[in-house]
């Protein structure tokens, strides 16, 4: 007897960050593991994939989250995507030009019918904002994206697994409609978004 699978069983996801050291896609999806029950099913530097269940769901889900580190590619399956995530280092000088950088890249790359999560990424220290609110907002708004726009501060843990949760329920609501191919490129993760 074979196992039929509902949609809304997988998520996946594609981020970009204005500041690969200090605001890794990663580096944030780990914090929501360290507080959420998990199974890593791969981890590479670009993505990180595990099963979690999810507030409401029966079964566990598969969460894949891929980096975009080399904005100079193509990625394979980058369209295939439930969402997109954009961390903005807000603190940073050259934000708001990677900030248009990453964009135009997206218009190129990416599905742009598809919903943007764009998190602005501040620290408890109140330092200078490099790139406001209204400047992304307008931006995003001229540029007719469909997105949510938030302020986290990197020292709120809870503000960002709530964030994530919320990611997470938008995603199974929006599901994959192909299925995710595996790809076992460990080594060249610039060919493929694809892990499961």
């Amino acid at each position: 007897m074979s196992k039929v699978k509902s949609k809304g069983e997988k998520i996946q996801i594609v981020a970009f960050s204005t500041n690969e050291s200090d605001h890794n896609p990663n580096d944030l999806i780990n914090i929501y593991l360290e507080n959420n029950n998990h199974i890593i099913i791969k981890k590479t530097l670009s993505a990180t994939a595990f099963t979690t269940q999810l507030q409401n769901t029966a079964k566990q889900t598969k969460i894949m989250i891929c980096s975009v580190l080399n904005l100079s590619k193509e990625y394979t399956g980058i369209t295939d995507v439930n969402c997109y995530l954009l961390y903005l280092d807000l603190e940073k000088e050259d934000s708001k030009s990677k900030f248009e950088i990453i964009f135009n890249y997206a218009k190129e790359n990416c599905d742009m019918a598809k919903k943007f999560f764009v998190f602005g990424m501040i620290s408890e220290n109140k330092v200078e904002k490099y790139i406001k609110k209204e400047d992304i907002e307008n931006y995003l708004n001229e540029s007719q994206v469909n997105y949510e726009y938030k302020e986290i501060n990197v020292s709120d843990k809870n503000s960002i697994c709530d964030s994530f949760k919320a990611i997470f329920n938008y995603s199974m609501s929006h599901p994959l409609s192909g299925e995710i191919k595996l790809s076992d490129k460990d080594d060249d993760q610039s060919n493929s978004c694809s892990i499961f």
